[in-house]
Order: C-alpha cells, then structure tokens, then sequence
C-alpha cells in the first residue's frame, strides 16, 4: 500500500511531524511529509508535479490553488491559526515591542531586519509600510527564501539590535540557530495566519487522505497542535 504524501508550509511542523508518525505508524506505507514555502509549493503543484495527497498551506494560497484545480476546495479543513512573531539575536537586550509605535521605534534602531520571502514575509513588508518606516530603513532590510536562511543571517548579525520576522511557531523551530522569539506582534499591527489542509485531484488512495486530514483536525489533532503554538481555527 502506498504511502501518504503531504507537502506543507513549515509553520504547523512541529505537530504535523508528530502527527504524521503517529498516524503513519498504523497503515503500511506511512505518511512522508516535505516542508517548503507557500511560492515552493504553489511552483511545485504548478509545474504539474504528482508530489503530493495532501497540501497544508496559508488560506490564502490555498484559495489560489483551489481555483486552479491543484487542490480539492471541498476537502479543506482548518489546521489552526499562527500569530506573526519577533526574534532577536540570542543574548541581545529585548527592544519594547508592546505597541505599534514601540515596533517602529525599534525597526528604525535595528541594524538590520530579517525576513523571508513568502507569504508570511509579504504582510511583515506591508506592515512595516504602515508604521510609516519602510523608506528609512529598506536599506537595511534583508529578504531570504525561507525562514531558516533569514534567521541564521539574523544570528550572526555582529551587534544587538537587528530583528527577526516570521510565524511565530517557525521562529520557535529556529532558536537552535542562535535567536531569541520575544513575543507576537501587537494586535493592532499583527495578524493571525489561517493554515488549511486538502486533498490533491492526483491523491494515491483518496480515502486515507481523508482520513488523515480528518486525524489532523480532530480534537486530538488540535490539541497537539495548540501545544506547539497553532491557535484552534475554523473556516
């Protein structure tokens, strides 16, 4: 019996991987599960690949890719909800980051800012154009393909006052590399990012697909995944 292929957005990885073995572990084949960006898997799914059964991604690729017929829009389930986060150097001084003003404050002291290039590092660019301080520092702002690329730049940055930007459950996975997640942005300038899973048109055995999907948004998927930082959402 085949395997199941899930090809997901990093930010719900650390429930997704324990989810997945634990499902994996009582069917032949298992679940094989590849992490990449939201651009890394709308290329993939575009390019016509047979990669996946099931894809987990932001709400808004996932519409996108509905629309297109690379997922099955009726088969999309709510995994959960992940806030936008800050990190810093480990060992750094916390900046004050408890209003907008004070994340302003800081992006104009930082000696450099971090994000990636998906969409996740979209709304940390138009955020940063809403406080008004996207000219005055553009020079210092530093885009990478993913997550652990933006946060490894951000560890070695020489001084103390560079910030990092990202989804606060993949800042997390990255503290290893040398930072330090010092909390969610304020509510009036974060947003909370919607991830969804569904079923691909070229699923090996549809039903199992399913049923995962179903595991993952269970109760008992949901619990996991709220201990790793994904908030319980809904569509």
């Amino acid at each position: 019996m085949a395997g199941i292929r899930v090809l997901s957005a990093a930010a719900v990885r650390q429930g997704l991987t324990a989810l997945a073995e634990s499902f994996g572990a009582e069917r032949a084949g298992g679940v094989t599960v590849v992490f990449a960006t939201g651009p890394q898997i709308g290329a993939r799914l575009g390019a016509g690949d047979d990669v996946a059964d099931i894809v987990i991604g932001p709400e808004i690729l996932m519409d996108r890719l509905a629309g297109e017929g690379r997922i099955l829009g009726a088969s999309r389930a709510a995994i959960g909800g992940v806030e936008a986060g800050i990190a810093i150097k480990a060992g750094a001084p916390a900046p004050d980051i408890s209003t907008a003003q004070a994340v302003a404050k800081a992006l104009l002291a930082a000696e450099a800012v971090v994000f990636n290039k998906a969409s996740s590092g979209d709304f940390i660019a138009e955020m940063i154009a809403g406080l008004g301080v996207a000219d005055a520092i553009a020079a210092r702002v530093h885009r990478f393909e993913d997550g652990a690329q933006a946060m490894g730049f951000l560890a070695a940055t020489e001084g103390d006052t560079a910030l990092g930007f990202g989804q606060s459950t993949g800042l997390r996975l990255h503290e290893p590399l040398g930072i330090t997640v010092i909390g969610p942005l304020p509510v009036v300038i974060g947003k909370v990012t919607t991830y969804l899973a569904a079923c691909t048109p070229e699923a090996a055995d549809p039903a199992a697909a399913r049923a995962l999907i179903a595991a993952l948004t269970s109760a008992t998927g949901r619990d996991r995944f709220r201990q790793t930082g994904v908030m319980a959402g809904n569509l």
